[in-house]
């Protein structure tokens, strides 16, 4: 499954929840297909997502499928006193 740089800030704007796909960071964006299952990610974490191109905004977009989230980051650790009584 190829995997793709994102920002997922972008699923803020129109259209809101589907990811914005920028040909800019991707080499492999001119094999793109729709329909096609890819893993978006960036530092925090990745998650599959089906990509689409769509007619009315003119760029790629991906719908996340957040049931395969897997956070990238190490959960941070406590440092101080352990208050088990």
């Amino acid at each position: 499954m190829q995997r793709i740089y994102v920002d997922f800030n972008t699923m803020m704007s129109e259209p809101v929840d589907l990811v914005k796909l920028s040909t800019d960071t991707s080499p492999n964006h001119l094999s793109w297909k729709d329909g096609e299952h890819v893993i978006l990610f960036d530092e925090e974490m990745e998650v599959e997502a089906t990509i689409l191109y769509s007619k009315q905004y003119h760029y790629w977009l991906a719908e996340p499928d957040w049931t395969t989230r897997v956070d990238l980051l190490p959960a941070p650790h406590q440092h101080g006193t352990d208050l088990t009584v």
